[in-house]
């Protein structure tokens, strides 16, 4: 696959990475697949290298040639002040230096509270402190973009559900199904929410990186019309043939979860996008790369099945 056009992956032992490693190589890409030890990430046909992602000197060695760097690198959410801003900046200089375009897998925290679907146009207005953060790093990104320094595409996701997925869904929901346990819902199960199977966020990263020709562009992942966390729990129980018990958790909850665990304080600060509809619009995404979204059905089968 020499002659190929290169695709680099970064992060591409995460969920999404190797996802987006899959879809580039059906595609007949050339695939460089970037993690920190170098370590196969399942696919033969891609090679694996070794590089520290937020070291810009390495990162654009392992850059160079390529006509697209797809940065799915997702460090701790614990970790994302510190480890984010410099792996930010790494990206931005190999794309500078190599002509590349920056592929940014990202999420919605940025647009803070809105009433209506979530659309690539909406304004930055954050409420919480990682949408603070998730808001600076992709205007870091947009700026080098402004000033012709990097091309630029940027591809959102709601909040992620699939084998592998870590969400503020995924255990308390599916895992708990699973077990055979009352499922857990953040916020206020019956408001319409449009949850994104991990592959459908995966195939549109890989298509932006393949299609994308502008120069600054934001993309939402496409999605089946909306459902409810409690139509959501309904369906998963029934597949596994069990009455559906859903148990709603508040901010007040996890706010006094937090004085122990941290991560009740992250998801106490997250918990706002689930107290109003959290309706993602990808239709631009659907039409201009023809990808037909994942059903919830199919979706939480294959989630249900995973282990």
């Amino acid at each position: 696959m020499s002659g190929q056009n290169l695709h680099v992956v970064v992060g591409a032992a995460g969920v999404t990475g190797r996802l987006v490693v899959r879809h580039l190589v059906a595609a007949g890409c050339r695939v460089r697949a970037v993690t920190r030890n170098g370590r196969s990430v399942g696919d033969p046909r891609a090679e694996p290298v070794a590089a520290d992602a937020a070291d810009p000197v390495a990162l654009s060695a392992v850059t160079t040639g390529a006509v697209a760097i797809h940065h799915c690198a997702m460090p701790p959410i614990t970790r994302w002040h510190s480890d984010f801003p410099p792996l930010t900046d790494a990206i931005i200089t190999a794309g500078a230096a190599t002509g590349a375009r920056i592929v940014y897998a990202d999420d919605t925290w940025m647009y803070g509270k809105v009433a209506g679907p979530m659309t690539p146009d909406l304004p930055y207005r954050p409420v919480s402190r990682h949408g603070v953060l998730r808001a600076w790093l992709a205007e870091r990104f947009e700026h080098a973009a402004a000033d012709g320094r990097i091309r630029l595409s940027i591809v959102r996701a709601g909040e992620l559900y699939g084998p592998g997925a870590r969400s503020m869904i995924a255990g308390t929901v599916f895992g708990a199904i699973r077990r055979g346990r009352t499922a857990r819902w953040f916020g206020a199960p019956d408001l319409p929410i449009t949850p994104t199977y991990v592959d459908d966020f995966a195939r549109t990263v890989a298509a932006v990186g393949r299609h994308d020709r502008a120069d600054h562009r934001i993309w939402h992942v496409p999605h089946p019309g909306a459902t409810t966390g409690r139509e959501l729990i309904t369906l998963a129980a029934e597949q596994v043939g069990r009455k559906a018990a859903v148990a709603a958790i508040t901010r007040g909850q996890l706010r006094a979860l937090g004085a122990a665990l941290p991560l009740a304080r992250e998801a106490a600060s997250l918990i706002y996008q689930f107290e109003q509809p959290f309706v993602v619009d990808g239709t631009a995404a659907a039409d201009t790369f023809g990808i037909t979204p994942t059903p919830y059905a199919d979706g939480v089968r294959s989630v249900l099945a995973s282990r």
